[in-house]
């Protein structure tokens, strides 16, 4: 039962967000089965609405008053949802909590899937959850160490199959891999390849990132021989795919906050074989454009805090919640509207920052983001405020990319809504992304005769590529309208990975009036 008890008490954690599921489970040396601790705090977390619906429905934790609410949640999604049930002494006493109820439990769960019209346990997982069962695993060549073509023929001789690009990645068979129809040096294998391990991995040949990860580098368009600068780039990847297509000429300035995630973006960048990057422990914010340091940065890549509220590939989407307050860490609600706001107030100082430089070029704005007060208001701010600065054209920013911004979040620039990108989960099958690029005024027309010069641009391929079929029960959100926040399901929040990075911010901040005893913070419960 101890297993149990200490399961709770990571998700406890998880709610308070003081970590992430990997660094609570793994990095937690009184954990002795980091595996099987690992699975059942994932998979109770993906049901862990219906586990909620049923703990309130029965209230199960009234009437066993020893019951803890997270305690609760493990032992009867193992009751429920596993095959082996509660592999526990049927006399321990906090297992007689559960089982004396088992019948009224599993009552509950049938009157759920009715009233859902699900048929299998799977139909009940979220949206998210749903998503990233479908996101294939993508793989950045690291082209400071090899080529595509030397990685496509190293596979197959492992016994993969190289295919050709099929229109639907969902139809990629088991040890079958292709090419990326956007990116060049991106290889795309079904979603369950677990190359973590793999010897190509760990000697940095190649790189696990997602594709719409791989979106801001390439929009740069970055030629070799230059200064630029990653405002805020650990843990690394995206400063790494910089220097890969700088060809580790020039020279990066790498900024970053957070000791800890510096440490592992030098790591990283090491392994990946970069030697043009200079780590600074330091806020960009704090950079002083017109530092001789900095006088022929030309290129800059803005990377800020978000919410991770389009992220569904790592695991720490299943602790977000759906409530629209969040409770902090001591104890105090902030509203999504108040989080959302510090979170844009933030990447609007990032990107005026950034236009202080004075022969910046390409300033690469992204965000790992759905909403769009994230993506488009804050360009759209940026815009105004700064009419020497507008976006670069649609030539220069994956031209064959169809999904682009919303119209109607950028009211007054319309008709440069289509400079942008966006990523959608379950049709792109990638993580929710965002890309801006902003240029100087005076070199908007330069810009557009460079695109239109070139007979294909390097770090893109010029394949036009029809968007996938939405899954089942997904919608396809009309390039003329806005997406309202009603129509966008996933739960905002900062990720523990990424609060590291904000600057700090004062938030408006009510006190909780009450209290729940027995439950988890309102993160986790429906």
């Amino acid at each position: 039962m101890n297993f149990y008890q200490h399961a709770g008490q990571i998700i406890d954690k998880l709610g308070r967000h003081e970590g992430t599921i990997k660094g609570l489970v793994l990095g937690d040396p009184k954990v002795q089965d980091k595996k099987k601790m690992y699975a059942l705090v994932c998979e109770t977390l993906k049901y862990k609405h219906v586990l909620n619906e049923i703990i309130d429905t029965t209230e199960i934790c009234v009437i066993e008053k020893k019951l803890k609410r997270s305690l609760a949640l493990v032992l009867i999604h193992d009751l429920l949802f596993s095959r082996r049930g509660i592999p526990v002494n049927s006399q321990a006493p906090l297992k007689q909590c559960i089982t004396r109820h088992q019948a009224r439990l599993k009552a509950e769960l049938v009157k759920i899937k009715i009233k859902k019209g699900a048929t299998s346990n799977t139909d009940l997982l979220s949206q998210k959850s749903k998503d990233a069962l479908h996101i294939p695993r993508y793989v950045r060549v690291n082209e400071h160490k090899s080529t595509v073509e030397n990685m496509i023929k190293a596979f197959e001789k492992e016994g993969y199959t190289f295919v050709d690009t099929p229109e639907d990645l969902r139809t990629l068979g088991i040890k079958s891999f292709c090419k990326d129809a956007h990116l060049h040096d991106v290889l795309v294998f079904p979603p369950k390849t677990d190359l973590h391990i793999h010897p190509k991995y760990v000697a940095g040949d190649i790189i696990l990132q997602d594709k719409a990860s791989c979106f801001p580098a390439h929009v740069a368009q970055i030629p070799t021989n230059v200064h630029a600068i990653d405002a805020c780039a650990a843990p690394g990847n995206k400063t790494s795919h910089l220097s890969a297509l700088m060809k580790n000429t020039g020279r990066i300035w790498a900024f970053d906050l957070d000791q800890r995630r510096l440490q592992t973006l030098k790591k990283l960048t090491t392994k990946a074989g970069c030697r043009n990057i200079e780590a600074i422990h330091g806020s960009f914010l704090d950079a002083d454009p017109m530092d001789a340091m900095y006088a022929k940065v030309e290129y800059l890549l803005l990377d800020p805090s978000c919410s991770g509220s389009g992220i569904v590939s790592r695991l720490d989407h299943l602790v977000d919640g759906d409530d629209d307050e969040q409770e902090n860490a001591d104890g105090t609600i902030t509203t999504r509207e108040e989080r959302l706001q510090n979170l844009s107030d933030f990447q609007i100082s990032i990107i005026e920052h950034a236009l202080k430089f004075p022969n910046a070029k390409r300033i690469v704005y992204s965000t790992c983001s759905i909403h769009s007060e994230e993506n488009e208001n804050v360009v759209q701010t940026i815009l105004s405020r700064h009419p020497e600065f507008v976006l670069a054209s649609r030539e220069s920013v994956l031209p064959t990319w169809q999904r682009r911004g919303f119209p109607g979040e950028m009211e007054n620039y319309r008709e440069q809504s289509d400079s942008v990108v966006r990523t959608l989960p379950s049709e792109d099958l990638t993580n929710g992304f965002f890309v801006a690029c902003f240029v100087p005024r005076t070199a908007t027309s330069l810009s557009s005769t460079m695109s239109t010069s070139k007979t294909e641009v390097p770090s893109v391929s010029t394949q036009p590529k029809t968007l996938l079929k939405p899954l089942p029960g997904s919608t396809t959100p009309s390039a003329k309208r806005s997406r309202t926040e009603s129509e966008i399901k996933f739960p905002v929040r900062p990720t523990a990975t990424t609060t590291t990075r904000m600057m700090p911010m004062v938030a408006r901040r009510r006190k909780r009036k009450t209290t729940r005893s027995a439950q988890l913070p309102r993160s986790l419960v429906v």
